[in-house]
């Protein structure tokens, strides 16, 4: 009995990750920590919303140069169906930066490679790398957020 009285009483140890009082998603990374990933994670988006905005808004000879370097060539008028495509990446860019989503950032991923294998065997130009490249880098920047997200939800350590 005098055991007892001199301990406080002692939890009981939890499966299953921490569930005290946990940070929410936003907050989480909002937390300084992060505050790099998230830096990389909106410049990468904004890469797509620049790619997009110049294609659309600047057409000319000038943009064209820039416009290829980018992987975004002249193809406005051939394809009548490209603001389909400026919209889908316009969503999927946004949604990875609102929500860092992983399926996002993925299909973004697949969606470039896929473009820049096209632009290849139809025009016989590598076009499309350096969206490629920004699309890959939020793919790791998105998995590695996750995975901290899973950690500290099992830890309840930042």
């Amino acid at each position: 009995m005098k055991d007892t009285a001199k301990r406080p009483m002692q939890a009981q140890p939890q499966v299953g990750g921490y569930h005290g009082n946990l940070m929410k998603k936003h907050e989480f990374f909002a937390h300084k920590m992060h505050k790099r990933q998230l830096l990389h994670l909106h410049l990468s988006c904004t890469v797509f919303y620049f790619i997009v905005l110049m294609s659309v808004f600047l057409p000319g000879h000038i943009t064209n140069m820039f416009t290829y370097l980018l992987g975004v060539g002249k193809f406005l008028n051939m394809f009548p169906n490209v603001w389909i495509d400026y919209l889908l990446v316009i969503l999927f860019a946004a949604f990875i930066q609102v929500s860092k989503s992983r399926i996002a950032s993925v299909m973004l991923f697949a969606y470039t490679g896929v473009d820049c294998l096209y632009k290849y065997y139809n025009f016989h130009r590598i076009e499309g790398v350096w969206p490629l490249l920004v699309a890959g880098y939020l793919v790791t920047l998105t998995f590695e957020m996750n995975k901290a997200w899973q950690q500290y939800q099992n830890t309840g350590i930042v």
